[in-house]
């Protein structure tokens, strides 16, 4: 749980299901004001103190936690991962589902297949897709090939 002094302008947290990064911009008696670091399209939230310092954690006592004392964690950015995906957005329809692993296969309008893995959806969305479900993503290459980032479902409105 973060301490009252860990919590002021300017300090940058981390959520910790979702892993999503936010900055401090304003903390009042009862609540605090976050910017989002890694989407520009994502609007600013006002989270309670109380709930702020359940579900939040220092980017810096993050960073070291994930690093396992290798030391120089602190400051160091995470893999590519974190950055947001750029690029067209290309809709196809769940091929194959790998739940048990996290990953599965996504084929395009364009009959292109490409794997995606959980970690490219939002902290709940995998669990919540099926095959044959209509997805919209943004196509990166990944450190072995094509990959599928920013999945989301988008329903029957559009056809693959």
């Amino acid at each position: 749980m973060l301490s009252m002094e860990e919590i002021e302008s300017g300090s940058h947290v981390v959520h910790r299901n979702t892993g999503l990064r936010y900055t401090v911009v304003d903390v009042s008696v009862d609540e605090v004001l976050l910017s989002p670091q890694s989407d520009p399209n994502m609007q600013d939230l006002m989270v309670p103190l109380d709930l702020f310092r359940e579900e939040f954690v220092s980017s810096d006592r993050y960073a070291s936690a994930r690093g396992r004392g290798r030391g120089r964690a602190r400051g160091r950015r995470p893999a590519a991962a974190r950055t947001m995906p750029t690029g067209p957005k290309v809709k196809g329809r769940v091929k194959k589902l790998v739940p048990d692993r996290g990953f599965g296969f996504v084929r395009g309008d364009d009959g292109k297949e490409v794997f995606f893995h959980r970690s490219g959806l939002g902290a709940n969305d995998y669990d919540s897709l099926s095959e044959g479900d209509i997805v919209e993503y943004v196509v990166q290459e990944g450190p072995r090939g094509p990959r599928a980032e920013n999945v989301r479902a988008v329903g029957a409105e559009g056809s693959a």
